[in-house]
């Protein structure tokens, strides 16, 4: 089985390569739609609960898919499974997406033990582990039908998905020519490089510090904040599987600060027991001191619910003025006594070095942070040009 993927994906390559390698990528374009009219099937979308054709053609949904790629990346991963899935297994209803529904198959297991390898592996667009740990709210218990109640970031986005896999597994279209198309124009609107790096060995723990420090340091401009928040996510990432307090949790992908993805939050970084609730989260203050202010907010913030630890942690050197201390001491002491939980203020700094002294091999914080700076789609370019610069500096891996 795990062969014919590599097999599936080698042919689409193969056809989406002769597009975007073309000199004439547009006339090589018209040519794989007009030997393959069923790109030009129209939609069908749910419009006051009636099933109706759309003025949308799969071609225009795939179009609409790939130009949000930077909004909803993880649509793209999620429905190139299914299409694979399709091909390997015509009989799959590839609208039933995981295996808890009656017939169904995991698309999340599909995408992260198969395609996302592949598509790292070819340098297309992809998540960090696939498409549904990205995209957590379409890995509700439901059909991929008309009607999921699911959101996607980018205007059209979930319409052009559900109708592709509508027309493919209601209408037996036929899922190789969207799979080609989807990797070739992929390929063609891509512009923003993805880095990758040698795999780093034998670092110190201070080689790493420094490292992450200079960065946090030198970066400037729009995004400079998310970049301490991408820190503590790689931390946790590499810590969790081997401190016990974190068997069962689930860490969430890093939170954004737009309005679509702050339900459900508590901090910038959260673990979340097995059924949804926050076990503990992390709030980083970029620029800022600590609070008294800040931390009689989280009663607040929890909304009552059983968090177990909350950090709050500063960029700043003096992440808590001195006249705060004993302030911000009792505020603490009051949240446990109301809630039960234990809040930690500390500066990030400092939290980072004793977390990397935790880790069996600190080398594999290097590997998730720059995953994380590659893939994130609020890091900016010279903040990604940076971190090159400075691990190639440090002879740790060069840019490929």
């Amino acid at each position: 089985m795990d062969n014919q993927y590599q097999i599936h994906f080698a042919k689409a390559i193969q056809k989406a390569e002769i597009i975007y390698n073309s000199e004439k990528p547009d006339d090589e374009i018209k040519y794989h739609l007009d030997n393959n009219k069923s790109l030009h099937h129209k939609l069908k979308d749910n419009i006051n609960g009636l099933i109706i054709e759309t003025q949308k053609t799969i071609k225009d949904g795939v179009e609409t898919i790939i130009n949000n790629l930077n909004k909803s990346k993880y649509i793209y991963s999620i429905l190139l499974t299914g299409l694979f899935q399709k091909l390997i297994n015509p009989k799959q209803d590839i609208r039933m997406a995981q295996e808890k529904l009656v017939g169904g198959y995991s698309n999340r297991s599909v995408d992260q033990i198969h395609i996302t390898p592949l598509l790292k592996k070819y340098n297309f667009t992809h998540c960090a582990t696939s498409g549904m740990e990205s995209g957590r709210n379409w890995e509700r218990p439901e059909p991929h039908t008309f009607g999921h109640s699911a959101n996607s970031r980018g205007k059209g986005t979930k319409e052009s998905y559900l109708g592709i896999i509508h027309a493919v597994q209601e209408e037996g279209i036929d899922p190789f020519p969207i799979i080609v198309l989807l990797l070739a124009l992929d390929r063609l609107n891509r512009k923003v490089p993805v880095f990758e790096y040698n795999q780093p060995q034998g670092l110190t723990i201070e080689e790493i510090w420094q490292a992450v420090l200079r960065y946090h340091k030198d970066a400037i401009g729009n995004g400079r904040s998310r970049l301490p928040v991408l820190a503590i996510y790689a931390i946790y990432k590499a810590l969790m599987p081997q401190v016990t307090r974190y068997t069962g949790m689930i860490l969430r992908s890093p939170n954004r600060h737009t309005g679509n993805d702050k339900k459900g939050w508590i901090g910038d970084i959260q673990v979340d027991r097995e059924d949804g609730t926050p076990y503990e989260a992390v709030e980083v203050k970029s620029g800022h001191q600590i609070t008294p202010s800040m931390l009689r907010e989280l009663t607040r913030k929890f909304g009552g619910q059983n968090v177990d630890r909350y950090y709050i942690l500063s960029t700043e050197d003096q992440y808590i003025a001195l006249e705060n201390h004993s302030e911000i001491q009792e505020v603490c002491d009051e949240i446990r006594t109301q809630t039960g939980c234990q809040v930690i203020p500390n500066g990030l700094n400092r939290t980072l070095w004793y977390y990397l002294r935790l880790l069996e091999n600190p080398d594999i914080f290097i590997e998730y942070y720059t995953q994380q700076i590659n893939e994130d789609i609020d890091v900016q370019m010279h903040h990604r040009m940076l971190w090159a610069q400075i691990l190639s500096e440090m002879n740790i891996g060069d840019p490929q």
